[in-house]
């Protein structure tokens, strides 16, 4: 019965995923990108990028497309745009590459961060069989869905870097030999803080590191870890490897590094309207009129996922239940990233690395009620 119960499960994780690839199989599998590249280059410098006035609009994964074809050619990357790192770019550059198409690679990111959604989740909720129910509802939501439909973007290209991050740094926690899992946890940081905007990765290290500090005995850890995250900077460093060839040295590449964060600081506006967001389906737009608009990937199981977590982590501060290390490093993820969010605009595009974590508590306060009241 509960072979049956986990095929089921499965079939339900994959089987719309699977069926959206095929649907859009010419565009996910077709070749000759690289033939068409021209009339991306054109439209590029026609578009909003170059033009100040009266400009072609460029949607967001055409631009992306561009760029990676544009490094695939072996263009400085900051001679196009640098409000993000190049390393996601080189990812799409690197499907051009294998497939001749910037969006294919795009499917086994995804898959790879379903399948370290369940090593984490399992971690969590100590079952295997329950660890599947969170991914059933995240991979059948409109916002995870919405990546097949609109591609190639950075945010799920970045996402199952941040995801085996904290599953490298759970491992480090709860094993002896916690090195060399703490190596890949810095590798996997550096992945992310060279795919967007390096604040996220800060996030990330944060939680880990607060994590070690409450564990008061264990100090070598924390050590080990903070020895570890050069590492880290070595991946930031080598994704801007074709301008360093140009004779950029690292100290300006830090430069790059500052106008970036120069550059986010304009959006710290619309304070707290992530809540409004992620509660209410209220969109706070920054341009124009700033008017409030609704998201049509919003879902009623986002205020109901966050408030079922709440009641978990309640539960846990009036010490009704006991969570393991996994449980405590991700929910200090979620509280830094929840306050990373809060500070400024945001976008339902920032959800992702959010929401399979939501579930996953909302589903362990659930079991809690079931095994007190049934």
């Amino acid at each position: 019965m509960s072979k049956v119960i986990y095929f089921i499960f499965i079939l339900l994780i994959l089987a719309r995923s699977v069926s959206e690839v095929y649907r859009q199989r010419d565009i996910f599998f077709s070749r000759g990108f690289m033939a068409l590249f021209p009339s991306y280059e054109k439209a590029y410098y026609s578009s909003q990028y170059v033009k100040k006035e009266n400009p072609g609009i460029m949607p967001d994964d055409t631009f992306e497309a561009f760029v990676g074809g544009a490094f695939l050619r072996g263009t400085n990357p900051i001679l196009i745009v640098h409000e993000h790192p190049p390393m996601g770019r080189y990812i799409i550059a690197l499907s051009i590459l294998l497939f001749d198409n910037p969006r294919t690679l795009i499917i086994p990111l995804l898959a790879l961060s379903l399948f370290g959604l369940f090593l984490i989740v399992r971690k969590i909720l100590n079952n295997n069989l329950l660890a599947l129910f969170p991914l059933v509802v995240y991979a059948n939501e409109p916002l995870f869905m919405s990546k097949f439909q609109y591609t190639p973007l950075l945010e799920p290209i970045q996402l199952p870097f941040i995801i085996f991050a904290l599953y490298f740094f759970i491992q480090g926690v709860s094993q002896k030999r916690y090195a060399s899992w703490f190596l890949l946890a810095s590798l996997m940081l550096g992945f992310v803080i060279s795919i967007r905007f390096f604040i996220l990765g800060a996030m990330l290290v944060l939680a880990m590191i607060t994590h070690l500090v409450l564990q008061r005995k264990e100090k070598r850890k924390l050590l080990v870890f903070i020895a570890s995250l050069p590492l880290a900077l070595v991946v930031l460093f080598g994704s801007y490897f074709r301008t360093i060839q140009d004779g950029y040295s690292l100290f300006q590449i830090l430069g790059v590094q500052k106008y970036i964060l120069f550059y986010h600081q304009s959006k710290l506006e619309n304070l707290f309207s992530f809540w409004d967001l992620l509660l209410f389906n209220r969109w706070h737009a920054w341009w124009g009129e700033r008017i409030i608009i609704s998201d049509s990937t919003w879902i009623i199981a986002w205020p109901i996922a966050t408030v079922l977590a709440t009641g978990f982590v309640l539960l846990f501060l009036l010490k009704k239940v006991k969570i393991n290390s996994a449980s405590k490093t991700i929910l200090l993820w979620i509280l830094f990233y929840c306050l990373l969010l809060s500070g400024g605009n945001s976008t339902t595009r920032y959800f992702l690395p959010l929401l399979p974590f939501l579930y996953t508590f909302a589903t362990a306060f659930l079991v809690v009620l079931f095994r007190k009241f049934v």
